[in-house]
């Protein structure tokens, strides 16, 4: 088992950081097809029930409001005592939509930016 500590006592080689991200994928790559074997089971079976953990099929629930539907919810919302634009937020998608640049969406509004540990294709 890997030791798990916030600072590295013997720094690790080149070799042995992409033998370790090698090893990562590989052990993703096993997770992935566990999962979607443990789900054919759920999926046939029922839920699986761990010392600490079910194993279930979830819902996730969103909504989508067409343009003339958007601006009629936005004027209940206004009409039930609420700030409707301090309850809307726009997704990276739909602002990388509009081609505007960070210059300009600066004037309207902060940009966060969260740094997320993790491989992508090359």
């Amino acid at each position: 088992m890997i030791k798990s500590t916030s600072v590295i006592e013997n720094p690790m080689t080149q070799a042995e950081a992409v033998a370790m991200a090698n090893e990562i994928v590989r052990l993703e790559a096993v997770v992935k097809e566990l999962k979607n074997q443990l789900k054919a089971y759920v999926e046939t079976n029922g839920s699986v029930e761990t010392n600490d953990q079910i194993w279930d099929f979830n819902e996730s629930v969103s909504w989508n409001f067409p343009g003339d539907k958007l601006k009629e919810i936005m004027t209940m919302i206004a009409l039930d005592g609420y700030n409707p634009w301090e309850l809307i937020s726009l997704s990276k998608r739909s602002l990388d939509k509009l081609g505007w640049n960070d210059d300009i969406l600066k004037q309207y509004g902060e940009k966060k930016v969260i740094k997320r540990f993790a491989s992508k294709k090359k």
